[in-house]
């Protein structure tokens, strides 16, 4: 049984700065992205925290920052399939709405459709043999999906860019 996963949200991407949604869109990180992967990877480093691999969504934004961790950790990089943002449709390159549970979206992907294409995903990702934790690099909306799938509440809408957080089945902890 899955005891701890360590979530890192993507690093810093242009579509943050400017307040808009990026979803399906495959953005870069900026700069300061860049730097805060490195942060996180030095935090990890800092923790001691034993990982066999990163995995993580397929999408740039997050790859890129897997490949930050990966290199400092001294462990592979495994794409994820399904760990993708939600498909916004229509609403992609807009303004994040106030609603970000509706069900619906224009052309998009359903809440429902997402979480379950997320946790699918989630179900498919090995347990690791040592007993260590599962370090995931991927997106906000994944957030909730990832807590829900570990069975734990958390006050948290989601973590800040590429700030790791540990959940286990007892709840959530920063690193």
């Amino acid at each position: 049984m899955l005891r701890s996963v360590i979530f890192c949200r993507h690093g810093e991407t242009e579509s943050n700065l400017g307040g808009w949604l990026a979803g399906s869109k495959d953005v870069a990180l900026t700069e300061r992205g860049r730097a805060q992967a490195r942060e996180a990877a030095a935090i990890l480093l800092a923790g001691g925290q034993s990982v066999t691999a990163v995995h993580s969504s397929p999408q740039r934004r997050a790859l890129e920052t897997a490949g930050i961790l990966a290199e400092a950790l001294g462990v592979p990089v495994i794409p994820v399939v399904g760990l993708e943002e939600r498909r916004w449709g229509d609403l992609e390159g807009g303004a994040i709405p106030a609603d970000l549970l509706r069900e619906e979206v224009p052309n998009g992907e359903s809440l429902t459709g997402f979480r379950a294409r997320v946790t699918a995903a989630l179900d498919g990702l090995p347990v690791p043999g040592d007993g260590g934790p599962l370090l995931i690099v991927a997106h906000a909306g994944t957030w909730p999906v990832l807590c829900r799938w570990m069975g734990v509440e958390s006050d948290l809408l989601w973590p800040p860019n590429a700030s790791p957080v540990t959940l286990t089945r007892e709840g959530v902890a920063a690193q």
